[in-house]
């Protein structure tokens, strides 16, 4: 008789080393999905500003990135300073991370530049275990974001 297939034995054997491999695999995936979790964040909220910038020379006017719902980690928008109802980007609620930043709007003068004043530091972190991932964003009194890797700008 031609017999094709795997043994009970043979398949528990296999099954208990694809667990044993999952198991030893899974931290390293939450400690990654926690540092791409911040990267993107803080991507997202770079390119806000970029747009914040670009939407404040295109329209000769002040435009403001304002947090929403009580903190950066709700959201934030940039509006039309014509038309406030009218919302030219709009970023939803972070899940995973904790976004620290200026207390009020960031607002970009008609010429790209920042209001006069300090110039606002967003620090993007995201934890899995004891591990934490950060991500911080600074802006210039010229108006460029930077991002870098860590705590510090």
């Amino acid at each position: 008789m031609d017999a094709r297939g795997f043994t009970l034995i043979e398949l528990i054997v296999a099954i208990a080393i694809g667990a044993i491999l999952a198991t030893i695999a899974v931290p390293g995936f939450t400690s990654l999905i926690a540092d791409q979790r911040a990267k993107a964040a803080s991507s997202e909220l770079f390119e806000s500003l970029l747009t914040a910038r670009s939407e404040a020379i295109t329209r000769n006017a002040s435009v403001s990135l304002t947090p929403v719902a009580g903190g950066w980690d709700g959201g934030w928008q940039v509006l039309d300073p014509a038309n406030q109802s009218n919302v030219l980007d709009d970023h939803g609620a972070v899940t995973g991370v904790v976004i620290q930043g200026p207390t009020a709007a960031v607002t970009y003068e008609a010429s790209g530049r920042l209001l006069a004043g300090t110039a606002p530091v967003f620090l993007v972190t995201a934890t899995a275990g004891s591990a934490v991932f950060s991500q911080c964003l600074s802006v210039d009194l010229t108006g460029r974001p930077y991002l870098v890797e860590g705590t510090t700008c």
